[in-house]
C-alpha cells in the first residue's frame, strides 16, 4: 500500500451520550455536588458514632454495673399475702436481706438503670426454675408513696416489664409465684436515679 494513501487517525468525535468520569471531575457543578454528598455522609457517621459513644459510656462506668445478673436471693412470702398491694402512706424505703429459692428452681432476673424519666424494667433472663414459675409481679414504691405493681407476661419470647418510678430513690420488689402456689420475693431492693448527661 502507498504511503500517501493512509490517513492518519480521526480525533474522536463529541458525542451526545453520556460524558465520561474525566469529565465529571472537571465540572464544577457536580464536583460541588460530590464534595457536599461526602460531607453530609462523614456527618452521619460522626453523629452515629457520637449516640453510641454517649450510650455506653454510663453503662461501662467503673463500679457501676447497668445490669445485676446472677443468682436471685429470696424470702418466702407469708401464705395469704397477696402478690399485688394498693398504694399505701408508707415512705420508708428500707431493702431488708432476702433468701434462696429452693434448689433447682432459682430463676435469673435482670433490673436495669432507671431511664430519663424513672422508669426500670426488669427483665427474666431464664434459670433452671424457668418452668416452674407460674406468675412473677414488679412492685416499685416511690418516696412519696406512689405504688405501681404490674406483672410480667411470662409468654413473651424474652419475658420483661417496665414499672414507673421518680428521679429519687425508689424501692423495688419482684415476687415470683412458683406453679407450687409458693410466693418468693426475689429482689428488695433501692434503685436511685442517676443523672444522664
Amino acid at each position: 500500500m502507498d504511503p500517501a494513501q493512509i490517513q492518519p487517525p480521526q480525533p474522536p468525535q463529541p458525542s451526545s451520550g453520556p460524558q465520561s468520569n474525566a469529565s465529571f471531575r472537571g465540572d464544577p457543578g457536580v464536583r460541588w455536588v460530590l464534595v457536599r454528598a461526602a460531607a453530609l455522609g462523614l456527618l452521619i457517621v460522626i453523629g452515629v458514632v457520637a449516640i453510641v459513644w454517649l450510650v455506653s459510656i454510663p453503662l461501662l462506668s467503673p463500679g457501676q454495673s447497668p445490669v445485676r445478673e446472677g443468682p436471685v436471693p429470696t424470702i418466702t412470702v407469708p401464705p395469704g399475702q397477696p402478690l399485688t398491694t394498693s398504694p399505701s402512706a408508707m415512705t420508708v424505703l428500707t431493702s431488708p436481706a432476702v433468701d434462696q429459692l429452693p434448689k433447682n428452681s432459682e430463676v435469673l432476673v435482670s433490673v436495669g438503670p432507671k431511664d430519663l424519666a424513672g422508669r426500670v424494667t426488669v427483665r427474666l433472663d431464664g434459670g433452671p426454675g424457668r418452668s416452674m414459675v407460674k406468675e412473677i409481679v414488679v412492685k416499685l414504691t416511690q418516696p412519696d408513696g406512689t405504688v405501681d405493681t404490674r406483672p410480667m407476661e411470662l409468654e413473651a419470647e424474652f419475658p420483661e416489664v417496665t414499672v414507673n418510678g421518680s428521679r429519687g430513690i425508689d424501692r423495688l420488689e419482684v415476687f415470683v409465684m412458683l406453679r407450687s402456689g409458693k410466693i418468693y420475693k426475689v429482689i428488695d431492693e433501692q434503685v436511685p436515679y442517676r443523672q444522664h448527661f
